[in-house]
């Protein structure tokens, strides 16, 4: 009798697990980065965002900017030759690049392409690339996918940078929260949804730039059939929390 019990429960336990297990759901394209102890090129600039694609054997021109830039790769490997060094950097891989260092990244592979997000602390007074003679780009030259621009400030001297890549499934929302700190979200792929408390609403679609309104609670959403991919860059005080859970009133 115990024993067919026990059968019976698990027969119903079944489709409940099966319903959990396809239950839509966030996941990290790379975990967060946390650049620690940035100094801010001032109290006002921009940040901005690209996902860069390298197709097989591609290459850019060697050259540098007076921004402070920060890179992950998203896929693929990618290397990078910065102020005369070269490294290899595998899908989830992170480094910086000081003003003023000139920079060439290839993709070494003739397989499969490789892509990469950067975020870039531009001066106020703008930055216009400075390539070095001689270190042209391959042909066909990596392509910019998707970028964004935003004007940020004020800000305090020193700030910690964080990157993070996220998919959210069809029909996936996050409980109600408060985002704490500075940032900038660059969509890629599929449509997301900006919904707030008080009934206001936005929604994104592939290569536009949003933020969800610091102070203001809500929640982001997919509330289509497809996935949505975007990324994140925030500017944040040092070892503050990004987002705070809302508990409602």
């Amino acid at each position: 009798m115990l024993i067919g019990g026990l059968l019976a429960l698990l027969a119903l336990a079944a489709p409940v697990a099966a319903i959990q297990a396809q239950a839509p759901r966030q996941t990290d394209l790379f975990p967060p980065v946390v650049f620690r102890g940035v100094t801010a090129p001032a109290r006002y600039f921009y940040l901005a965002q690209a996902v860069i694609e390298y197709g097989p054997g591609a290459f850019s021109a060697a050259g540098s900017e007076q921004s402070l830039r920060y890179f992950t790769v998203l896929e693929g490997e990618l290397t990078f030759t910065v102020a005369g060094k070269q490294a290899s950097y595998a899908a989830g891989k992170s480094f910086s690049v000081a003003p003023g260092i000139i920079v060439r990244g290839s993709n070494e592979g003739w397989g499969s392409r490789a892509r990469v997000f950067v975020s870039s602390l531009v001066p106020a007074r703008g930055d216009e690339p400075l390539m070095v003679s001689g270190t042209g780009s391959s042909s066909p030259a990596p392509r910019v996918v998707c970028a964004s621009r935003r004007a940020m400030g004020p800000l305090p001297q020193t700030i910690d940078v964080v990157q993070w890549g996220r998919r959210y499934d069809p029909g996936f929302a996050t409980p109600p929260h408060i985002m704490n700190e500075a940032h900038d979200i660059l969509h890629l792929e599929g449509t997301t949804s900006y919904e707030y408390v008080d009934g206001g609403a936005e929604t994104y679609g592939p290569c536009q730039r949003a933020e969800m309104y610091v102070g203001q609670p809500g929640r982001m959403a997919n509330r289509t059939a497809v996935p949505s991919i975007f990324f994140v860059t925030w500017l944040a005080g040092p070892g503050k929390p990004l987002t705070s859970a809302w508990q409602g009133h």
